[in-house]
């Protein structure tokens, strides 16, 4: 594993215990949510959610679709969504990499991915697994902080330097052109916070 991914890996098994109850995670918790009503969940969906942390997301999709499955690189966050998700039949939790997703080609039919982005060392790599994990037409919503902003841009530049698990921040533009060359059309964008935070939606080609 590389020197990023254990860096990421260690911060947010630390954070496990407290994460969803700190200030910051709250604040995550609004773009999150903002992104899963953009994914439009239907009963016959299978759902993903990369990057899935402690599991919030995982468990409002499985009162809807027909299966929901978290994904994530802590194994501390995997435990502690296991636990907050209790025995709900259709929310399923595993420790996998974003870049090498431990499933099936076209498993599912809709995929999440919220304020993870900015850690993945490969991000085409993952966007290309993102792709092939959903079957053709599948859906996906990505959204992460963006650079388009001056302070954004110090920030990252800063966080590269004192972060180990923090890689970059993508403005906008490079998110849309990234997710439609990993083969995605239908594109449509919201953007949070004064540009701060971009939700991309997209529909896999095929």
């Amino acid at each position: 594993m590389g020197s990023r991914k254990a860096a990421a890996r260690r911060r947010f098994d630390r954070w496990a215990a407290t994460y969803g109850r700190d200030r910051r995670s709250r604040f995550n918790a609004d773009p999150q949510r903002r992104a899963l009503t953009a994914l439009d969940l239907r009963s016959d969906d299978r759902f993903l959610d990369v990057g899935c942390g402690t599991g919030a997301a995982v468990r409002a999709a499985a009162e809807v679709v027909d299966r929901a499955v978290g994904v994530d690189l802590s194994p501390a966050m995997v435990d502690r969504a296991r636990e907050l998700a209790g025995a709900s039949p259709r929310a399923e939790f595993v420790v996998g990499d974003s870049e090498q997703l431990p499933f099936a080609s076209a498993e599912f039919t809709a995929l999440l991915c919220t304020s993870s982005f900015h850690h993945y060392p490969e991000p085409r790599r993952a966007l290309a697994e993102m792709a092939r994990v959903l079957a053709p037409g599948g859906r996906l919503v990505l959204g992460d902080g963006t650079g388009d902003r001056l302070p954004a841009r110090i920030a990252d530049r800063l966080l590269r330097r004192f972060d180990g698990g923090h890689v970059r921040l993508h403005t906008t533009p490079e998110l849309v052109m990234q997710i439609r060359a990993a083969g995605f059309d239908d594109l449509g964008v919201q953007t949070l916070w004064d540009r701060g935070y971009a939700i991309v939606s997209a529909r896999r080609c095929g």
